[in-house]
Order: C-alpha cells, then structure tokens, then sequence
C-alpha cells in the first residue's frame, strides 16, 4: 500500500480547498470538444488514478507505463480542475505524484513518492513536464502558465525529443540505468510520447530507444514502440529482429518466430546470411 500520508501531504499543497467528495469523474473538455478524464479517484491518495485523453481521432490512456515486475507496488495518481484550463481551451495543467513501495534493508516496508507538475495539450494528448509540484501553484496569463514563483512555461518549448533523449543516455554505461532513465522520460505513456513526437518522423531514434529499453529488461515498453514502428517500417530489419527478442523475452515464442523468420528471409534476400545470429536459427528449429 502507499503512505496515505506523504501523498495528501503533496497533494493538499497545490490544490487545497478542491473538493471531490462525490467522487464522480472529472471531465475537463478543451480544444475542438476534446477532453481529458479523471476517474477512480482515491481518497486515500488524493488523487485520479485513471487519466484519458479523448478526441475526435483517438484516444489513449495518461500516465499508464507497463510494470517491469508483476505485482510490484506502484503507480500514478493526478489531479486537476477546470481552472486549470487555459483561455484558449488548448492545455490544462495537472498535478501528478508517482508512488512506489519498497522494502528497506532491515525489511521494513516504505514509500517512496514524488510530486510534479505537467501540462497537456488537449490538441493532441502530448504532456510536457512543467518541473516540481511547486510550479502547479500559479496562474494563467495569456496562454501561457505563471508560477507563484513567477517563472513562466510556454508547452512549444519544453519536451525532449526522441533525438535529444538519446544523446542525453547514450552515455550511461549501466543498461539498466539507461532504460529507467528513458523509462522516466515516457512517464506520460508511449501514446502520448508519441503523439509529441510522432513515429513516422523518427523511425530510426524510436527503434534505438525501445533497444535500450529492452536491453535494460524493459521489454513490455520496448514492444510499445515496436508495435507502432512494425506497420510503418516493414521495410527495416534490424527492427524485426529487435522485436523478436523482446516478444521471446516476454516468453511468447510463437509471435517471436514469425518475426525471427521475417529477419531471417530479409537478410538471405540481401545476401547476408553470414551475419544472421546463431539464436535466430536455434529459436526457428
């Protein structure tokens, strides 16, 4: 369970006086009728534990990554308010607090949680990150976000994208490091990732990023971005052999073969038989 405590601690800091005792869910609509919909809410942790965005086009969920460990104690609560729209009705700022349990050296049970201010774009469900929970306390002047502190945020200026994010962890030796650091990075979910920095205009950063991902044990985000990449890419092989080891990884060996056959048949069109793996044929016999 999470420490009851420490999240309304944070939580009660940017929206105090906001009541949801009904419990019913929140539905903020913005841009061209889209929303963004808060529902499950946790009293206990004083927050949303469910986030969708919704559009015309589509629609995904916020803030949902795939636990590495099945089981684990962790998650994301958010909270937000139709104040929280800006005048344009294009973004709206939320307040998210990520919380996981974990067992310290002498076996004790503890909390670890973390407080931090987003804004989405109701446009196309993209989130950037503002900072800490701090910048959520502020106010909207124009279409741009003022903090108490009187630092401004302006949504076509913040993110990382897929390039940048790489650069930024190509230099971490540790592959585990390297993958909770991109994992840290997509802390919106990948569709909304996505919807930032669409696929097709960065096939080639996307598929490094889900190889590093896998690489660090990430296979479940790592298929994510494959699974998006495969439709748009058919044409790129190390992709299919990526995808592979990750689906063999997540033990499901059948859809694995399919694209270790795929690999395989590529290359042997390409005259480079020689440089297949040897696990490729071991894992189609």
């Amino acid at each position: 369970m999470f420490n009851r405590y420490s999240l309304l601690i944070l939580f009660s800091a940017s929206l105090a006086g906001v009541s949801y005792a009904d419990a019913q869910p929140l539905k903020i609509i913005g841009y061209n009728e889209s929303a963004l919909i808060f529902d499950k809410y946790n009293e206990d942790f004083g927050g949303w534990g469910d986030v969708q965005y919704r559009s015309e086009k589509y629609g995904f969920s916020l803030y949902s990554l795939p636990k590495k460990l099945e089981g684990s104690e962790e998650g994301v609560v958010a909270s937000s308010d139709i104040n929280r729209l800006s005048a344009d009705k294009k973004y709206v700022v939320v307040q998210r607090t990520n919380a996981a349990e974990m067992v310290d050296g002498d076996g004790n049970e503890i909390v670890s949680s973390q407080a931090y201010c987003d804004m989405v774009s109701l446009e196309t469900g993209c989130v950037e990150n503002i900072g800490a929970v701090q910048q959520c306390d502020g106010q909207w002047v124009g279409n741009k976000w003022k903090s108490s502190q009187g630092e401004f945020f302006e949504f076509s200026k913040g993110g990382v994208p897929p390039r940048k994010l790489i650069s930024e962890t190509i230099g971490l030796t540790e592959k585990d490091s390297r993958a909770n650091t991109l994992k840290d990075s997509f802390f919106m979910g990948a569709p909304s990732y996505f919807a930032c920095y669409p696929p097709g205009k960065n096939i080639s950063e996307y598929n490094d990023i889900a190889f590093y991902l896998a690489q660090g044990g990430e296979h479940l985000l790592a298929m994510q971005i494959y699974n998006y990449l495969l439709p748009i890419a058919e044409d790129r092989i190390p992709l299919k052999l990526n995808a592979a080891d990750s689906l063999w990884a997540l033990g499901r060996h059948e859809d694995a073969r399919s694209y270790y056959a795929k690999y395989r048949d590529a290359m042997i069109k390409k005259g480079l038989v020689n440089k297949i793996p040897e696990r490729v044929f071991g894992r189609l016999n």
